[in-house]
């Protein structure tokens, strides 16, 4: 590695260090402390592009979180649903083979009464 090198990995690190610290000093000041004295300081402010990328960051950040909890609650939704359309062709199914066991059951019923009043004794000879 040349110095070159060695001195732009070092301006990259302080500068990446540098950005970080002034982060953080904006997370412990709060979003809204940020914005009122972006608002007061208008131009004058050197930090106010920084300050500025710093907000869109938060402001993309809880864009992607409200677009995941969108995504989820869809998705969520769409499960439910399939649920419900899976439980409804079981409980057609269902039915189904309740109406022929009822049917079987009458067929029963009607043979039993007719043997029963003998109109099926011709069968017997």
């Amino acid at each position: 590695m040349s110095e070159n090198e060695e001195r732009e990995n070092e301006a990259r690190d302080s500068a990446a260090a540098a950005r970080e610290a002034r982060y953080r000093r904006y997370e412990a000041a709060g979003e809204t402390s940020v914005r009122a004295d972006l608002d007061e300081a208008a131009d004058g402010d050197p930090e106010a592009p920084f300050k500025r990328a710093w907000l869109r960051r938060k402001d993309a950040a809880r864009q992607d979180e409200q677009f995941r909890a969108m995504f989820a609650s869809v998705t969520s939704a769409n499960d439910a649903a399939q649920l419900a359309r899976d439980s409804a062709q079981a409980s057609r199914r269902s039915a189904f083979w309740t109406m022929i066991a009822a049917l079987a059951s009458a067929i029963g019923v009607i043979v039993n009464a007719a043997i029963a009043l003998g109109w099926l004794d011709w069968l017997r000879r």
